[in-house]
């Protein structure tokens, strides 16, 4: 969405029509660009590179020109092109692979927009197996954008950058023969030399199950990060994911700090329709305090959209960064998991405004969820004589907030 944003001015010059760039050849460098005759090519030495799954992922749709743009398409392509020409063996970084590499490099990139121009910058750092940086750099290249659908304009101006940071590595390390032997598998790759840890790429909240400290959230706050950190009050460390299911979006976390203060679930009693609720969290950090955020609101329906499972409706305001939020009743017992709100974009076209309609995941699957990954927690009857300062109360001194680097 911030490159939307940054292209939403350079496309009011640019037309539907006239692509005037086709897709340049990884086989061919830029004018002035050599790799050494020191190098032999192609190169063995294995190759593990990182680029932010945030940048990989990157896709929107701009209706007024009804196209879909795909930068992270072209980014992934455009680098894997450029080292693919140069080594034997290069490949995107997979943190579950046993497949040993030789250098790691670790790619930042940004992509910046002058009139009808598009330039991709890619700052990078080199390590050897031991993770000793051997070289850092950046490098960048500018390609004419032609046209709003223009793909071949993302994917030129990183070939072109690619190949510009993949010969300065060549020529400037000179890998092969017994320099930088394959050592250590990609798994063991060391997550905090690659990522921004002055800027996350998300927040999520969660919240502590049990006594040992053990938090649970939304699996979908933790994906993809490379570190996660969580934060309860002036305690922060690594966020170690213990138990996780992609089908009940759920994971449980240790944060290595015992706690008096966690949720119990509520033991064999339906959801009272209209019963009062209270969800707490940490959204739209950076631009709201650091300090939860509470809101109150009530149980709107037992289910959820058509076709869900396990899910029920309610009324708390939510915002993004409120996901792995607990809805705790006035008894203060867990009632669930904040996992979702409805899309309002499209309904809003259709002249509908939706308000407050968020979901989460009821704490029945919660307890099967944590009975199979044979996490503890407590079960108690419904206290149906609570109030707000009990619901309060309990979420607030629950909560954990989670932080995802990429």
């Amino acid at each position: 969405m911030r490159i939307a944003k940054l292209l939403f001015g350079v496309f009011l010059s640019l037309t539907l029509v006239g692509c005037a760039n086709t897709k340049l050849s990884a086989n061919k460098l830029p004018r002035g660009v050599k790799v050494s005759k020191d190098v032999v090519l192609p190169v063995a030495v294995p190759v593990a590179y990182y680029l932010p799954p945030m940048e990989l992922n990157n896709r929107f749709y701009l209706d007024s020109w009804n196209v879909w743009l795909e930068p992270g398409k072209a980014l992934g392509n455009g680098v894997q092109d450029a080292f693919a020409a140069y080594f034997s063996d290069a490949r995107l970084l997979d943190r579950d692979s046993e497949q040993p590499y030789g250098l790691l490099v670790d790619i930042d990139p940004e992509w910046k927009f002058d009139g009808g121009d598009i330039t991709m910058v890619l700052t990078y750092k080199v390590y050897d197996a031991d993770h000793k940086l051997v070289r850092e750099g950046s490098k960048k290249h500018s390609a004419s954008m032609g046209s709003i659908g223009n793909e071949a304009a993302w994917y030129n101006a990183t070939l072109r950058a690619s190949q510009r940071m993949v010969v300065d590595l060549l020529n400037a390390t000179k890998p092969g023969g017994q320099s930088f032997l394959a050592r250590r598998p990609m798994k063991e790759a060391d997550p905090k030399l690659l990522v921004n840890m002055e800027k996350p790429v998300a927040t999520g909240t969660g919240f502590y199950i049990n006594g040992e400290g053990q938090a649970l959230t939304a699996a979908h706050v933790l994906r993809e990060c490379m570190v996660a950190k969580v934060i309860a009050g002036d305690h922060e460390q690594d966020a170690r994911i213990s138990a996780s299911s992609r089908l009940l979006d759920l994971a449980v976390v240790d944060t290595g700090a015992r706690t008096e203060d966690y949720l119990p679930l509520r033991h064999d009693t339906e959801l009272l329709l209209g019963e009062p609720v209270t969800n707490v969290g940490y959204p739209l950090q950076g631009i709201l305090a650091s300090s939860p955020n509470l809101t109150r609101g009530n149980v709107s329906s037992r289910s959820a959209l058509k076709g869900s499972v396990g899910l029920f409706q309610f009324s708390a305001p939510i915002q993004p960064g409120s996901s792995g939020g607990p809805v705790v009743s006035d008894g203060g017992e867990l009632l669930g998991v904040t996992v979702s709100t409805i899309n309002p974009s499209k309904l809003i076209e259709s002249g509908v405004l939706p308000q407050n309609v968020n979901f989460a995941l009821n704490a029945r699957y919660v307890e099967k969820f944590l009975t199979k990954h044979q996490i503890p927690f407590i079960q108690r009857e419904a206290n149906l004589k609570g109030d707000i300062r009990v619901a309060n109360e309990a979420a607030l001194s629950s909560v954990v907030k989670l932080v995802c680097y990429q």
